[in-house]
């Protein structure tokens, strides 16, 4: 996929299909022993490359510049969230059943967030008033609810089932929910570009109006290397 095709559709949720089969040993460990804790991972070395503004932070962080195994069973699901601290996500799927994904625009981010807090949430649920408890409550991932309560509000929702040795890749600020149709075993983990960084921001101010102590310091990589923020 060219550069600025991948642009053009930067803010949405997309499937990307590899005809690249994974090695035979990596299948073999994922059917017979669960997941495949070997050389192969997808992530190792995919939050330190050139681009990546998450290679200037000093100490790994779990699920976010190394990868994290998913293990699925028959409707296990995953709530309806974005990336802590707004980042890119992509998951491959090494082995097992198939995936549904609904997600949804990052430019519906705001209506989405609308329609929760009004039609979703209940007022006693949310430790604070306003947006301030409805984001401490999407923090949870604990958010459940059937895709057409967003489509009955208009907010356009998206469909992709990922099935084996595919990517799917979640952009900036993208909601996103899913559950699996049986046993599966997939990779995933994040990464960002210089264009995340300003939402990092946003999502560190929302951090400290919950008095929450942001997991990312956008200062530390200010710090490390300013220029190459945007590169």
């Amino acid at each position: 996929m060219k550069r600025g095709n991948f642009r053009n559709i930067i803010r949405h949720l997309i499937l990307i299909v590899t005809d690249s089969p994974i090695p035979p040993s990596v299948s073999a460990q994922c059917l017979a022993s669960g997941p495949p804790l070997t050389s192969h991972s997808l992530g190792k070395k995919m939050s330190r490359l050139p681009k990546s503004t998450l290679r200037l932070l000093e100490t790994a962080i779990s699920g976010v510049t190394d990868p994290t195994f998913c293990i699925g069973m028959l409707f296990s699901l995953f709530a309806w969230h974005v990336k802590d601290h707004y980042l890119y996500s992509i998951n491959y799927h090494h082995c097992g059943a198939s995936k549904t994904w609904f997600g949804m625009p990052s430019d519906a981010t705001l209506k989405f967030e609308k329609v929760v807090k009004e039609h979703v949430y209940a007022n006693d649920i949310l430790s604070v008033n306003g947006e301030d408890g409805a984001f401490d409550m999407r923090l949870g991932k604990t958010t459940l609810f059937p895709p057409n309560i967003l489509l009955e509000h208009d907010v356009p929702v998206l469909k992709a089932i990922q099935k084996l040795r595919e990517f799917v890749i979640t952009f900036p600020m993208s909601y996103h929910t899913g559950f699996s149709h049986g046993f599966n075993c997939d990779e995933a983990m994040n990464f960002a570009f210089g264009d995340w960084f300003p939402l990092g921001v946003i999502a560190s101010l929302h951090f400290a109006h919950l008095n929450r102590v942001p997991f990312i310091p956008h200062e530390q990589q200010g710090q490390s290397n300013p220029i190459n923020l945007l590169k």
